[in-house]
């Protein structure tokens, strides 16, 4: 069962091409990944796909009611206001203290509960995002470059331990990367895109992985 299938997606801004003749399924239950080297166009494809960057040709299809919780690369804070983690995941969702609780020991902050959201390192912002995406509940996780900031250890621990315990409940996760290694610790898809177009959508299973000696 598809959660999302795009067909013949372009996105074109004046007279640039970013992505052209994209072809998509996010089949449930799965670890799909969008792989290629920064600029490639994999961050638009994933805004896109969950409706946040309009379309200049093809169309992407939802499943009604999906529950979408997103990761961006940076999150914009543009408030003059002091945030501490607590208050900033409780903007949009009015979360419980419990679910807030529950959503930071499932990403291993816990701690950062009254931590100024200014003062966190680049890797506990990540986890605080990821934490927030996981209060809707989300059928669908998306993780714009998850990786993006984060140390090896902690960088094994999101994309290992949280990643697969979420899709092993059944939810499924859309995730872009330009690390190899990450996306085979744990896709079950890979897609690879270069210059705003598919070069390749395969099982992980069914690609060969040739590394230079």
């Amino acid at each position: 069962m598809a959660l999302i299938e795009a067909t013949g997606l372009g996105i074109s801004r004046g007279t640039q091409e970013i992505l052209r003749g994209i072809d998509f399924h996010v089949g449930a239950g799965e670890i799909v990944t969008v792989l290629g080297p920064n600029g490639s166009g994999k961050t638009t494809l994933i805004r896109a796909l969950i409706g946040l960057e309009p379309l200049t040709a093809g169309q992407v299809t939802r499943q009604a009611g999906l529950r979408i919780g997103y990761v961006p690369q940076r999150f914009p804070l543009t408030s003059n206001v002091p945030l501490d983690v607590r208050r900033l995941l409780s903007l949009t969702l009015k979360p419980t203290e419990s679910e807030i609780d529950e959503a930071l020991n499932e990403t291993g902050i816990p701690h950062l509960k009254d931590a100024a959201v200014a003062r966190l390192s680049g890797g506990e912002m990540q986890r605080v995002l990821l934490a927030r995406a996981l209060l809707r509940k989300p059928e669908l996780l998306v993780l714009d470059e998850p990786s993006s900031g984060l140390d090896p250890i902690v960088r094994k621990d999101i994309l290992g331990a949280v990643m697969r315990t979420i899709a092993d409940e059944g939810r499924t996760v859309l995730f872009s990367s330009h690390l190899l290694e990450e996306v085979e610790q744990v896709a079950d898809h890979v897609t690879m895109i270069h210059h705003g177009r598919i070069v390749l959508s395969a099982p992980l299973s069914a690609i060969s992985i040739v590394r230079p000696r």
